[in-house]
């Protein structure tokens, strides 16, 4: 069996202080992130137009309220780039392998 005296809990250890720390920083965004957030926006914005404009034009063809919706919520869908995720991938991928003592 063993004793042992309890001198500091919490927040007053010296863990305590490092995670208190690493909790605080502040990171911004990167210039990367800035970049996808920003082509996200342009493609939600000409995904949104798109489907109302086709919504507009399957009312005035005659089809239904129920089917104009279905038709903008399949424009809107099929205008997200599937392939987005795996490109960035790839490109982070490339741009890290091209010279890695520069990018450290």
């Amino acid at each position: 069996t063993a004793r042992g005296i309890v001198i500091f809990t919490g927040d007053r250890t010296v863990m305590g202080r490092i995670a208190t720390l690493a909790s605080g920083l502040d990171t911004g965004k990167t210039p990367i992130a800035k970049e996808i957030e920003h082509f996200i926006h342009i493609i939600t914005g000409v995904a949104v137009f798109l489907g109302v404009t086709f919504f507009i034009l399957s009312i005035i063809l005659g089809y239904s309220w129920l089917e104009a919706v279905i038709f903008l919520i399949g424009i809107i869908v099929a205008n997200v780039p599937e392939g987005l995720l795996a490109t960035v991938t790839v490109s982070v991928r490339l741009w890290l392998t091209s010279s890695p003592t520069e990018h450290t």
